[in-house]
Formats: C-alpha cells, sequence, structure tokens
C-alpha cells in the first residue's frame, strides 16, 4: 500500500494547520474538504457562488499537481450551509464545472455551520489515479 500527501503550490499551507490536502493511496484520490479561501487564507466572498467557485478553483489546483481535471473527479461531496436558501447558487456554478454528461457523483449534506462562521460551502472529491 502506497500513501502520498498531495500539498501544492497556490493552496493554504494544510500541513502548518495539521493536515494534507489530499491523500493518493491504492489508485485513488482522496481530498479534504476544499473551502472558499485562497492561498492567503482570504474568503472569495460571502456568496455561495464565489465561494463554490474559489472551492472548485482549489480542486483543480490539486489535480492539476497530478495532471488531472475536474472531468476526472468521480464523487463530489458538498457540505452546504442550509441548502435549501443555497442550492440555486451552487447549482449555477455546478453547471459552470460540469455542463454536461458524464457527471461525477454528487452528495449534498446539509450543515448548520462549518469550520469557520463565514463559510458556506466545503467540496470533498475523489478521483482515480494512475500510479
Amino acid at each position: 500500500m502506497t500513501r502520498r500527501a498531495i500539498n501544492p503550490d497556490g493552496l493554504v499551507d494544510a500541513p502548518s494547520i495539521g493536515y494534507n490536502h489530499a491523500i493518493v493511496e491504492d489508485g485513488t484520490l482522496y481530498t479534504s474538504g476544499q473551502v472558499g479561501w485562497d492561498a492567503e487564507f482570504e474568503l472569495a466572498g460571502d456568496d455561495i457562488r464565489s465561494q463554490t467557485r474559489q472551492a472548485f478553483e482549489n480542486v483543480e489546483t490539486l489535480l492539476a499537481d497530478l495532471d488531472l481535471g475536474l472531468d476526472d473527479v468521480t464523487k463530489v461531496t458538498a457540505h452546504i450551509v442550509d441548502p435549501p436558501a443555497r442550492r440555486d447558487g451552487f447549482f449555477e456554478v455546478w453547471n459552470e464545472v460540469y455542463p454536461e454528461q458524464p457527471y461525477p457523483c454528487l452528495t449534498i449534506l446539509g450543515t448548520h455551520g462549518l469550520a469557520q462562521e463565514d463559510f458556506l460551502v466545503e467540496l470533498e472529491v475523489e478521483a482515480p489515479v494512475e500510479e
């Protein structure tokens, strides 16, 4: 079993705060939750659209480190604060990222809050990786 951490430049320094952005193990990429932060811990905005876009940009940065793209993602889990109020904004961005089939599998989990009060969305993804 081979396990390696993925912490590319362009994202917050995850190891400095006690986690890895992603792990590749047995041919699969597993990510930690990606939020609307840029590399300087600045939030992209206070709305679901801007935070979802930034979270997907962070996922893209992780994938690019492995020569993968968003089309390689097989599973997305989205944790959304108050999904009934924010679902439309999330899907507006989702449809920009994934405009046609085959879409990745998607699970949306509603929550009352995330790790920081101003976070509205957190994305976890899985993707196959050739080792």
